[in-house]
């Protein structure tokens, strides 16, 4: 397969986690301040657990599109 369509391919690939990261990270902060007290207790006890969906996924998403920038080059 060609370097620049492989390349192409990447960039989808990441540009769609970077989305569902997204949609993820807005669904977590959802469950966690639907349930008011858990939600208190996050803020203060453990914050970085807040934004764990968009690391995670969101982290690898970039790494994925980075890649197929590099590939395009």
């Amino acid at each position: 397969m060609n370097n620049k369509l492989l390349g192409l391919l990447f960039i989808l690939c990441g540009g769609g986690l970077v989305i569902a990261a997204v949609a993820a990270e807005i669904a977590w902060l959802g469950l966690c301040f639907g349930t008011v007290i858990i939600g208190i207790a996050m803020l203060f006890l453990a914050p970085a657990l807040l934004i764990a969906p968009m690391v995670f996924i969101g982290g690898t998403g970039v790494a994925i599109w980075s890649k197929g920038f590099e590939l395009i080059d």
